[in-house]
């Protein structure tokens, strides 16, 4: 039957700290909130809906 082996495996990946997740939610989020907020501030223009001299 079909156990565990007698070699260990190579590797071994640690868990991550929760100071480090909660970094990586918190620059991902902001990233996101960026881009969304470059995108309603050109979008209009970049697909010709307006044109950027038209305030």
């Amino acid at each position: 039957m079909a156990g565990p082996g007698k070699i260990p495996h190579p590797i071994h990946i640690h868990p991550v700290r929760p100071l480090y997740r909660f970094a990586a939610t918190g620059l991902g989020a902001s990233m996101w909130f960026f881009l969304m907020y470059r995108a309603k501030q050109d979008l209009p223009h970049m697909l010709g809906w307006k044109h950027p001299w038209d305030h």
